[in-house]
């Protein structure tokens, strides 16, 4: 989690893949229910971005683009 001063939150979720990760349909709804979980329990009314820390990234499919707002690869890291 990145708190930011402009009222915004980075909910990182970090996946070791050999590969890009893919992102199916059940992991898109495992995704949803963590941020809205993360709301409930924080009370925050800030927005809140996911972000994907990945090794190799992240495929770009329709489930990508339905939850995903940020991604960073190792290569960002190192």
């Amino acid at each position: 989690m990145i708190d930011r001063a402009d009222k915004c939150i980075n909910l990182c979720e970090m996946k070791y893949s050999d590969s890009e990760f893919v992102i199916e349909k059940s992991y898109v709804a495992k995704l949803q229910t963590k941020k809205q979980v993360f709301r409930e329990y924080t009370g925050t009314s800030k927005t809140l971005f996911t972000t994907l820390v990945t090794t190799y990234g992240v495929k770009k499919n329709a489930h990508y683009l339905a939850i995903v707002d940020q991604q960073l690869t190792m290569d960002a890291l190192f």
